[in-house]
């Protein structure tokens, strides 16, 4: 019986504890209840606001990431329009200089005449009008 009592003694000092902690600390500790619950409904607020900010960032990022792309390709295709143009270009060039230029053997030969027709005793105005006609 005696630990029975000594049971019910320490529980009642253990409720009288309790009591006086609530009177000195209780309002306090109400208020830092108060506190937390405000602070953990903010802490939940932001989380939320920012996942919907990251998935807001995402689309924005998913869709200048489709536009650059996009520039790209358009760039590529006009760089390589470009590039065919100036290679036809330098074809049509090319011939056009191979067309009007005389080639080599060609100037020789016509060196040629013109020495022996020189050498025949032939004039300089007569040679240049037998020169324009070839």
């Amino acid at each position: 019986m005696a630990d029975q009592e000594l049971k019910r003694a320490a529980e009642a000092q253990d409720q009288d504890v309790g009591r006086i902690r609530d009177i000195i600390f209780g309002t306090q500790m109400r208020t830092y209840e108060q506190r937390f619950v405000v602070l953990q409904r903010d802490v939940e607020r932001l989380s939320q606001q920012l996942a919907q900010i990251r998935e807001q960032l995402g689309t924005q990022i998913e869709e200048q990431d489709a536009k650059q792309t996009k520039k790209l390709q358009e760039l590529r295709r006009d760089a390589e329009q470009a590039a065919d143009s100036l290679r036809e270009e330098l074809r049509a060039t090319a011939q056009a200089l191979s067309n009007d230029k005389t080639d080599r053997l060609g100037l020789a030969d016509m060196l040629a005449q013109v020495a022996s027709y020189l050498r025949a005793g032939g004039e300089a105005p007569a040679l240049l009008d037998e020169l324009k006609d070839k």
